[in-house]
């Protein structure tokens, strides 16, 4: 059988100070409203310590399926503090020689409910370096959010800025043209990042058209997380690829309020967007493999990812094999001389 040899895969987006929630709670299939408040509960009683133990618990279900990067938001708000942040920094120090962590500060209660988590995003920044994101839906004024978070990011000397982006599907929701020109004006196209971006699956045609003439012009990227397909339809990925928008895909939740599941394995989320948007074709099944090994955005961080020296060993020959089993692969360093893979 043929091998495939890989440095690892990439997971543009994931929630590690949440993951592994079901400890504190069982999950409930509740509106949505109701698991936002149980969070909440739950952020209200996290310690460092607890954070760091459960993230732990996620990061090491990622580390058996070949995952070398990883993106995560971080909650800041006046619930949790700046714990997350502590906890995530001590984790991404302790597992620098396995996998590269990115954090970016999160004010996911948005400031109308919480004011005071701008200038806790502030003190984030200064303890190293990462990013700030934001959640279109957070408050009442969507536009306003989008601009002071970018605010945020310039005076706080952000990396990048990232926002859950029209989350909900809906069409009157529609904020990523917006943010893509909002980015565009301030010079953060290429620093900026839409996640799930779901209303752009329900616009018409012509709206979805000029949207993605807009991000593809602005420079901003679009991270899908399959998972999301559950509740709402998912951002066309076919489209964005045509316009040359660049793509990557996430984890989002692992065993918390939102998601139950999720196991961490790139590969399964590859597999669930090549049935739900149906990547058949051989190129087609290259391509969300492409997804999975690109370098991340971020040039300091994608120079640590290639400096890993652990490899990955999976027993499939080809794209289709790969998606089609998701099997956990082999560890090993260094890379044998001469194998079949991808770098």
């Amino acid at each position: 059988m043929k091998e495939w040899m890989t440095r690892g895969f990439s997971n543009e987006h994931a929630h590690l100070d949440k993951g592994m929630l079901y400890t504190f709670l069982p999950y409930k299939d509740e509106p949505v409203p109701i698991r936002a408040e149980w969070t909440r509960q739950a952020k209200a009683a996290f310690t460092k310590q607890d954070i760091y133990d459960r993230a732990e618990k996620a990061l090491q279900t990622m580390l058996a399926y070949g995952t070398r990067y990883v993106r995560t938001h971080v909650d800041v708000d006046p619930l949790v503090g700046l714990k997350g942040v502590e906890a995530l920094l001590e984790l991404k120090e302790r597992y620098e020689d396995r996998i590269v962590i990115d954090l970016t500060a999160f004010a996911q209660e948005g400031f109308d409910r919480f004011p005071q988590s701008e200038a806790l995003l502030l003190e984030a920044l200064r303890m190293g370096k990462m990013g700030v994101g934001g959640h279109t839906l957070a408050d009442g004024d969507g536009e306003a959010h989008i601009d002071r978070v970018l605010s945020i990011a310039e005076a706080g000397g952000a990396e990048w800025a990232e926002f859950h982006t029209d989350e909900s599907g809906r069409p009157e929701h529609f904020l990523l043209p917006y943010l893509a020109t909002a980015a565009e004006k301030r010079g953060w196209g290429g620093r900026c990042y839409a996640i799930h971006c779901n209303s752009l699956a329900n616009v018409t045609e012509k709206e979805a058209e000029e949207a993605i003439e807009l991000v593809s012009r602005s420079g901003l990227h679009v991270t899908v997380c399959p998972t999301a397909i559950a509740t709402r339809a998912l951002a066309p990925v076919k489209k964005l690829r045509k316009a040359g928008v660049r793509v990557g895909l996430g984890s989002d939740n692992i065993g918390d309020f939102f998601n139950p599941y999720g196991s961490g394995n790139m590969l399964h989320y590859a597999q669930l967007l090549a049935y739900v948007q149906r990547f058949y074709e051989p190129e087609e099944s290259e391509y969300l493999v492409g997804l999975l090994l690109q370098e991340p955005a971020h040039a300091e961080s994608a120079a640590k990812t290639d400096k890993l020296e652990i490899r990955y060993r999976y027993d499939n020959g080809t794209a289709r094999e790969l998606i089609a089993h998701a099997k956990a692969p082999r560890a090993f360093t260094p890379l044998r001389e001469g194998a079949l893979g991808y770098e």
